[in-house]
């Protein structure tokens, strides 16, 4: 997952053909003090996963999106508060037999019930599996106690409409207990309350639902590179009165944990505090000031670039939600009898206290010599005396690790975050 973000005024995307060469040429936007620069790319030679843009005026040229069709990069427009508004995905490969198996078996109660219970059940696992995580740090023991106990009922559901009720059971409990790990000024009181959404009332529900953008965005091109139909789903209703990418919802489930982790991460290590959020219009919602908004991009990439083992190899999850859109649809056709979205399972481990008490004995001249220059050392040892989650940036972790090396002291494990 590597996008290129685009957000702020005037963001333009056009094509310079000349006799020698052709060039993608993005012009990113103007927003508060940053300065709007311009990135030129060469064909098949695109750096990028996708272009996301939140941007608030701007155009894509004709030529630009036969480029980028052409090069097979998605285009994805967000709104502010992390909606998908529209996309633009390379063609889809012309697959009648799947589609004809998707539609049947969506209509196939047996088998319709069997698709929908392995993403609730993936669902599922992934938030029990993120509250233990948290409950080494919080004490949420009443709160996973009783989640379980919803999640116990799973196995009495025989239809969809169970799945839900039980889905959405867990989901309140876990929401409850996500919220305890939240500083109280953040003003987290849930996803949703007796009467409607809370979408972007409050900083947390903002950056949630800024991650689950980005989630659709990588599930929308994992099921058009398939080619399965977007608007089939099994778990999620079809709709007849508005665009709805059923599917998508649906591969998204197994997969939510990934920015809930990110989200509790930013706000632990006060990568976001409540100052990088702002009111505007009569709306009653918060948005992102631009700094923050490109601090948490970052973070959230990082989570989707680790590795988990996957069928004998180190795969990234972004893989992971592709090969997991191909396995729907080799079982759709019957290619495969295995549908079996809980694995992977991620390995969530908290902080080694070995290496905060290392990083908290680390001297400056050591630093130094190593390359960790005094402001990265400042901002190690307070996230280390924290107590939040310790992330470490890749390439600082990798000095810190050739440290540990050199002195040869002791087997610390250094977690990459």
């Amino acid at each position: 997952m590597n996008p290129l973000h685009l957000s702020g005024w005037g963001v333009k995307i056009t094509v310079q053909d000349l006799r020698s060469r052709s060039e993608l040429v993005v012009a990113d936007g103007r927003e508060d003090d940053k300065l709007a620069t311009t990135l030129r790319f060469k064909p098949r030679r695109f750096p990028h996963s996708s272009i996301v843009i939140d941007g608030h005026s701007g155009y894509i040229s004709l030529r630009a999106f036969h480029w980028l069709s052409r090069n097979k990069v998605p285009v994805f427009v967000m709104d502010f508060d992390g909606t998908v508004i529209s996309s633009i995905l390379p063609p889809m490969p012309v697959k009648a037999d799947l589609r004809v198996a998707q539609i049947q078996a969506a209509n196939d109660p047996k088998k319709k019930f069997s698709i929908a219970r392995a993403f609730v059940q993936a669902k599922i696992a992934r938030n029990l599996q993120v509250l233990d995580w948290l409950n080494e740090r919080y004490d949420l023991r009443r709160e996973i106690q009783v989640t379980k106990r919803e999640a116990s009922k799973l196995s009495r559901a025989s239809t969809v409409a169970d799945l839900r009720v039980v889905e959405g059971r867990v989901a309140r409990r876990y929401w409850e207990a996500f919220g305890k790990a939240l500083p109280e000024h953040l003003d987290f009181r849930g996803r949703m309350t007796s009467s409607h959404q809370n979408n972007a009332s409050d900083p947390v529900n903002l950056t949630l639902n800024y991650g689950y953008g980005f989630l659709e965005g990588e599930c929308r091109k994992a099921i058009n590179t398939v080619g399965l139909e977007p608007s089939v789903g099994f778990l999620h209703d079809f709709s007849d009165y508005q665009t709805k990418q059923s599917l998508v919802y649906d591969l998204e489930e197994p997969f939510r944990w990934l920015v809930d982790l990110t989200v509790i991460q930013v706000f632990e290590s006060k990568t976001l505090e409540l100052n990088d959020f702002y009111f505007t219009g009569d709306d009653y919602r918060y948005r992102f000031e631009a700094e923050a908004k490109r601090r948490f991009i970052e973070v959230l990439c990082e989570r989707f670039n680790c590795v988990v083992p996957h069928k004998g190899h180190l795969v990234k999850w972004d893989t992971v939600i592709q090969e997991k859109a191909s396995e729907l649809g080799r079982y759709l056709t019957g290619r495969s009898s295995i549908l079996d979205f809980p694995e992977p399972a991620p390995s969530l481990q908290n902080d080694n206290q070995q290496l905060r008490a290392r990083i908290l004995s680390l001297s400056s001249k050591k630093a130094s010599e190593y390359g960790i220059g005094k402001s990265t050392l400042h901002y190690l040892r307070k996230n280390a005396r924290s107590n939040g989650s310790l992330r470490i940036y890749r390439k600082v972790g990798q000095r810190i690790a050739l440290i540990r090396k050199c002195n040869d002291t002791d087997g610390v494990e250094l977690q990459e975050e």
